[in-house]
Parts: C-alpha cells; structure tokens; sequence
C-alpha cells in the first residue's frame, strides 16, 4: 500500500489523533497560564512592614530565556518526546552583562552559559580550542564588553570578547593556585582575582595583565609541603587583613572591595589599593552569623548582600555591617534555596542568586529604602 492509499484509507484517524493532540496543547498552554497567574508575589519583609525585595523569575534552562515552540514543533514532542534540553547542572557564580545577558559558571557543564533574553538565545562559553574552560568558578566583565573567567581547572584567568571570542590568558601554576571569585573595578583597570587555596586576592593590570600587588599574609615557603599545601600552611590568617579560603569579592560604587573571607566567618573590606578598612561578622547559628558564607553583592543604597550555604538564605547588612532582614531557607519551592553561592547586584538593583543544588538562578528585585528594621538582639536568637 502507498503513502497515498494509507492515508486515504486512515483519514478519520488521523484526522481524530490531530484534533487530540491540538486540545491537548491548548490545554497545557492554558493551565500553564493558569499556574502563573495564580503565583503570588513573594517579597521581604512581610506586611505590614513596606516589601524591599520582591522575588522576580527563576532561570533553569534554554526554555527560561522566551524562545516559543511552534505548533508543529510541541506535537512531535508530544509524539515522539522532547529533546534534552541544555539547562544548569552545577552553577558556581553569575554576572549580567551590560546588554542584560545572563552570564553563569557552572562547574557541571565546566563551561560558561550566556542567557540572552533579548535575543531568546542560550549560548555557551569555552567550548574548544584555546578558549576550552576546565573547571570555570568566577565570571565577570569590564566596562567594555570583555568576559574574565576565573578557570580553577588550569590556575589561570580566560578573557573573551562580548561575543565569545578567546582572546588570551594569564595566570597558570606559578601565579594561582585555585582562582575563584574575580571582580573588575569601574574604570576597567585592574582585575581582583581572589585565590582560594593561597589565601590572597590577587590584582592584575587590565591592559598588560602584569601582577600589581596581593592583599593577604605572604608566608615563607619550605621544601617540607608541596606548593598547595605550602600556601594554605604559611598564607593563611585571622588578623586583620588575612584570609582564611577567601570566595566571592564585589567593588562598591566608591571603589571599596567587599571580600568573602569564608572560614574566618567574615566580611572585610578594603581599599581599591589594598588598605584594610573594616570587618563584620563571626561564626554562630543565628541571624547576623555566618557558617557557610559564599556570595556577595551591594545594591545602589550601599547594603551589603551575603549569601550562606549552611543557611540556605541571604542576609542582608548596613555598610556598618548591622543586620537588616533575612531571607531563604532550605528547600526548592520559589521562597526556597538550597546552597546559594554566587551573588550579583546589576545597575537596576536586580538581585542574581546562584541556588546551586536546585540547578538554577533566582531573581529580585530590590524595591529600595531601608530593607527592614533593624533586628534587636532577642530576634537575632
């Protein structure tokens, strides 16, 4: 029988599984409307206190940045099943550009996925060649386009055009030993490197990329220990100025750097030349503590934003480091996290959170003034 008889002979039946199909969809597209317009803000702190961050959108997968499925294209899904689609495994950090792109480090892929929602695009960074990441764990950009990426995998720092393009590297083994967080000051001309396992942030030229200084204890060296261990033994410290498995840094407006001192259980800031200014925080399990801090990032009215993996929540401080408002806890419902890492503010006081375990971005809004009074001793506890 040909393809002509068949259908001539099957032409209710098809006619029948296609109107199906067609009801199926329009269903599906109307009780996902449905689901969404049913979800209700979400925003902190609670009434009848005025809200000062509200929960925007989550960001998972090729399917968050609006690219719409035809028609035909949705019933052979639902014939023959969908494609796997390119989402997050392992986030580490993100950073938005200055088109708005979505830039994510995620340690799953080892590669940088681009979320471009005006082009309704996901594109991926460090695919092959020279460019080809190994174990990417910080991302930012400068003033001009450029993309850094710190890239543990190889001790170095990568940097692409806007457009993905591998332009060169520096570092290697003789200059890092695990780089992390990096940051790029507002004038694009030195790049902050914090290296984890050395216990120093590391400043770089912009333009020559030639070292300019370190900021962190810079211990003797011994033929006992292997170059790793060397570092972590002699580098380490808890005085003013030393770091103890620094992560994440971000530079405010003025210049200052706002740095992640991890296992010290603190924040501490510094000069844009290195001068140690000021501190907050300590280890407990209390609001205003810390026990896992991972990320950090400042609005435009100068808070500081500090994420915890242990607590599974944002906290968020005075630039005298006084505690504001928390939020998050445990779980994967839109109000949960689970191990956030990477923080990013943009310009818009968008707030960008890496929940790490749940494979995805959260986004905020900050609403601006005062995030919430603040709490007295007795809420702490």
């Amino acid at each position: 029988m040909n393809i002509r008889n068949y259908f001539h002979n099957n032409f209710k039946i098809i006619l029948g599984v296609t109107v199906v199909l067609l009801s199926l969809v329009a269903c599906g597209g109307t009780r996902q409307g449905a689901i969404n317009s049913d979800k209700q803000d979400l925003i902190w702190p609670l009434p009848p206190e005025p809200p000062r961050i509200r929960y925007e959108k989550s960001v998972h997968s090729e399917l968050d940045v609006g690219r719409e499925r035809s028609l035909s294209r949705r019933i052979y899904e639902m014939i023959f099943g969908r494609a796997p689609l390119r989402a997050l495994k392992k986030p580490t950090a993100v950073h938005t550009d200055n088109s708005g792109r979505v830039l994510v480090a995620d340690t799953g892929w080892r590669k940088v996925l681009v979320f471009d929602f005006d082009n309704k695009s996901l594109d991926v960074l460090g695919k092959s060649g020279s460019g080809r990441l190994l174990n990417p764990l910080g991302v930012t950009t400068d003033p001009t386009g450029r993309i850094y990426v710190t890239d543990a995998g190889g001790s170095r720092v990568m940097i692409y055009d806007s457009e993905g393009k591998y332009l060169f590297a520096f570092g290697g083994k003789e200059e890092f030993v695990r780089p992390s967080g990096i940051a790029v000051n507002l004038e694009g001309k030195k790049i902050y490197v914090v290296d984890t396992w050395a216990h120093q942030i590391k400043v770089f030229d912009c333009n020559s990329r030639k070292h300019l200084f370190s900021i962190g204890k810079k211990g003797k060296k011994t033929n006992e220990l292997n170059e790793g261990v060397l570092d972590q033994a002699w580098n380490r410290g808890s005085e003013e100025g030393e770091f103890r498995f620094p992560t994440q840094i971000a530079i405010g407006p003025d210049g200052k750097l706002y740095i992640v001192d991890t296992l010290n259980f603190r924040v501490q800031i510094f000069s844009g030349t290195g001068e140690f200014i000021n501190s907050f925080g300590e280890v407990g399990n209390f609001p205003g503590t810390f026990y896992r801090p991972k990320g950090i990032a400042l609005d435009s009215d100068g808070n500081i934003y500090v994420s915890d993996a242990a607590f599974s929540n944002i906290q968020i401080f005075t630039p005298d480091g006084k505690l504001l408002l928390h939020f998050g806890s445990f779980g994967s419902g839109l109000a949960d996290l689970r191990l956030p890492a990477g923080l990013y503010i943009n310009p818009q006081d968008q707030m960008f959170v890496v929940d790490q375990f749940n494979n995805r971005i959260k986004v905020y809004q900050y609403l601006g003034g005062k995030p919430g009074e603040l709490l007295t001793e007795k809420e702490r506890r």
